[in-house]
């Protein structure tokens, strides 16, 4: 169970600068604007708030065990 905790941090990252790499492939063809936001954004929020989600959700679980 902890491995899960240590994982999913680092799949998420690794998702998200893919699909920020995406929404900058879309820009750079500049055929949908629509997916670009969507990419970044689901991006963005896999790289900056997930991780951070987890880490409190990890350390509240642990205060209470």
């Amino acid at each position: 169970m902890a491995s899960l905790f240590f994982l999913l941090p680092i799949l998420s990252i690794m998702i998200g600068l893919n699909l920020v790499t995406h929404g900058l492939w879309e820009l750079r063809l500049a055929e949908n604007k629509n997916k670009y936001g969507k990419y970044m954004f689901s991006g963005l929020f896999l790289i900056i708030v997930l991780p951070a989600l987890l880490f409190l959700i990890g350390n509240v679980i642990n205060n209470f065990v």
